[in-house]
């Protein structure tokens, strides 16, 4: 359909959107590939501005990866380490306590734990770490293991997946971040050799933890050997997890993440160089997408703060937060650092004519540069 695409046609898609009516696939793709970047950048816009005004949100926290060593050898991924690879490393409880320790003393309210898949590790080691971490900062949102650790976790503990989150969750674990799903799409991790849970486990996995009542984020990794039709059928199914999510009234997805593939410095593919419009019609489509999610990000440490800066104006409306070390991926010239200061959060949303407005784990209102704001 995307090929015979009129601006006539594009044009009675974006009515169709502003009157409140959900996007199909053909839809959805029709304006992902014929949209022009003006059309996109307006609509999600203000449908971003209609929901929640000009707040913008951001947390101060940082990001741990306890373990660099993982089985699955993901073809895109730099990161990680084979089991007994030089570079491979694991953090002990105690080095994590004492990099939340010096996070906590610089303010942060939330911690995002994740790390490769670990054959050497067992499940009384994450245990181990989230009871610590909760017991000597219970004040701390605690984020941690992606839907293939879970997995992981329950192969190694020879539990169900419901019983490994509901341990994890009365240890203290506050939400799942959402890594690992890549494009939830069979075909795709069949082309691109993934070695990995499937997107049926990833879902599964959420949709588990959503039933115990926790709360989730949800991304897609985009730009390494998939197509626009695969972005567009990914969200599809993000929307649909979330429409059973919320008719059960427990938990839901929080957030959702698009990840721009940045390619390893090792790397000798041309596959993932940056194109900015790319990204950009990525944010505006999930935002257009996903009615049901009521947050979007721009990563800043995969778009690079310039280009997250302008993805507020393309529908995002959270930038993470101060991140304090992201090691998932290499630095690019977009990205020369690796952390930004609250002060530096708040100038880039207000350059930008939002609001800048620090939320907790939850999205609660922690502090409200403008008095005037309320929370949503």
């Amino acid at each position: 359909m995307a090929d015979k695409v009129t601006q006539d046609m594009v044009s009675q898609i974006v009515e169709q959107v502003l009157k409140g009516q959900r996007l199909d696939f053909e839809q959805g793709l029709a304006l992902y590939q014929k949209a022009e970047i003006w059309q996109l950048a307006r609509l999600a816009g203000e449908i971003t501005r209609s929901r929640f005004g000009s707040n913008v949100y951001y947390c101060i926290n940082r990001h741990i990866n306890y373990t660099n060593v993982c089985r699955n050898q993901c073809p895109f991924c730099g990161f990680s380490r084979r089991p007994g690879q030089d570079g491979g490393y694991v953090l002990s409880v105690d080095e994590i306590l004492e990099l939340v320790s010096r996070s906590r003393q610089a303010g942060a309210t939330e911690i995002h734990i994740v790390g490769g898949v670990n054959p050497e590790l067992e499940f009384d080691y994450y245990r181990g770490m989230i009871e610590r971490i909760h017991g000597d900062f219970p004040e701390l949102h605690i984020k941690a293991f992606t839907a293939v650790e879970v997995i992981d976790l329950a192969e190694k503990s020879g539990q169900t997946i419901e019983q490994v989150l509901a341990e994890l969750k009365e240890a203290g674990l506050g939400a799942l971040p959402g890594g690992g799903s890549e494009i939830l799409d069979e075909d795709y991790y069949r082309k691109t050799g993934l070695n990995k849970s499937t997107p049926k486990q990833w879902l599964q996995v959420h949709a588990a933890a959503h039933g115990l009542g926790m709360m989730t984020n949800a991304t897609m990794l985009y730009g390494y050997r998939d197509s626009a039709a695969d972005r567009i059928r990914h969200l599809i199914r993000l929307r649909q997890q979330q429409d059973e999510s919320i008719q059960a009234g427990k938990g839901r997805f929080l957030s959702f993440v698009p990840l721009t593939y940045v390619p390893p410095k090792s790397s000798e593919d041309d596959i993932g160089k940056i194109d900015a419009l790319r990204d950009l019609r990525t944010i505006a489509l999930s935002r257009l997408m996903l009615d049901n999610f009521a947050y979007i990000k721009a990563f800043w440490p995969m778009l690079g703060v310039k280009l997250a800066q302008i993805a507020l104006s393309f529908g995002a409306n959270d930038l993470d937060g101060t991140v304090q070390q992201y090691g998932i991926v290499d630095t690019n010239e977009g990205n020369p650092d690796d952390s930004l200061t609250k002060d530096e959060l708040e100038a880039l949303i207000i350059e930008a004519d939002g609001t800048p407005i620090q939320r907790d784990g939850f999205y609660r209102v922690y502090k409200i540069q403008n008095a005037h704001v309320s929370e949503s």
